[in-house]
């Protein structure tokens, strides 16, 4: 039950990176809300296996350590995904243009 809670904490986190994005035009709708349900559950998992195999009981689901490690690790994810997409496509988008521009054809 836990895991879903922690993919739904994701799914948000995900969504609050998307809207708060500059170029939301340029990310896609559901890079970001994926990406951090995926990177929370995940998160979620191994901290769960690393506390049952290792015997850490500061891991244990009613501790607060693994509600913070796999919401911190989340915002990380997307904060760096949200902004280097962005960035990255629009640059991306700005060399094609010029290409097409000052050539006339691109070449792919």
């Amino acid at each position: 039950m836990e895991l879903m809670f922690a993919g739904l904490a994701g799914l948000i986190i995900g969504l609050a990176g998307y809207f708060l994005t500059r170029e939301r035009s340029l990310v896609g709708a559901a890079l970001v809300p994926a990406s951090g349900a995926i990177t929370a559950l995940v998160v979620w998992e191994v901290l769960t296996w690393l506390g049952a195999v290792l015997g850490l009981g500061w891991l244990a689901y009613d501790q607060g350590w693994i509600w913070w490690i796999t919401l911190g690790a989340t915002v990380l994810v997307v904060g760096v995904l949200a902004v280097t997409v962005g960035r990255r496509r629009k640059r991306d988008d700005d060399e094609f243009f010029d290409r097409l521009r000052h050539v006339g054809r691109a070449r792919v």
